[in-house]
């Protein structure tokens, strides 16, 4: 039993770190669709003056002593203010998970658990290729939209580009890069958890 939570709870920090790495990717990630999207154009401002705004938004949503949200350039309602919010609370739990799991995945790796667990980590692996496989199927703007369900009890999420101008700079196409990059992240650290229990498993 207590190996199995062990287990779980590494599972969890992998996951917790796959989102507060693509978190911070979708950083410069941002700079590169500003060209890529002409979202310069559509926010009808300069590239400089639409970064400033996106670090505005991502210093709220990343710094946890920033409690207020203001972009200089673009307003929003109070909906938006509250789906952000409830976006800030879930970055900074990802951010905590990766700090209190940290033990639990160092007693995974540390107990070599990794032999024990070798053939549960390839099914795991396939989870979020198995996202991905649904996402493609069935649109990626309806996976979108049930994701946000699920995570989200209101439809706070629904901006309305009238009040709040914001979305029209973030396009769907934003949104499904750092999908793919969550994606790539969470495969590569359980590859290599993968590979480190089968040297493991080779050298016993």
């Amino acid at each position: 039993m207590r190996d199995k939570i062990i287990f779980s709870l590494s599972i969890l920090w992998v996951i917790a770190l796959s989102v507060s790495l693509t978190i911070f990717l979708a950083i410069p990630l941002f700079g590169l669709e500003i060209s890529w999207y002409h979202l310069t154009e559509i926010a009808q401002m300069n590239a400089a003056q639409l970064w400033h705004n996106f670090l505005a938004l991502m210093n709220y949503l990343v710094n946890p002593f920033v409690n207020q949200l203001k972009m200089p350039d673009f307003p929003s309602s109070a909906s938006g203010l509250k789906h952000f919010a409830e976006v800030k609370q879930l970055f900074m739990l990802a951010f905590a998970l990766v700090l209190a799991l940290l033990p639990a995945l160092i007693l995974f790796v540390k107990e070599n658990l990794l032999m024990i667990f070798h053939n549960a980590l390839r099914v795991v692996m396939i989870f979020p290729l198995a996202m991905g496989l649904v996402a493609w199927l069935i649109g990626f703007d309806r996976f979108f939209v049930a994701f946000h369900e699920v995570l989200f009890r209101d439809n706070s999420w629904l901006f309305d580009p009238a009040t709040d101008p914001i979305i029209n700079v973030l396009p769907e196409q934003f949104f499904m890069h750092t999908f793919l990059i969550f994606v790539v992240i969470y495969e590569l650290v359980f590859f290599w958890l993968y590979r480190r229990g089968s040297l493991f498993t080779k050298n016993k």
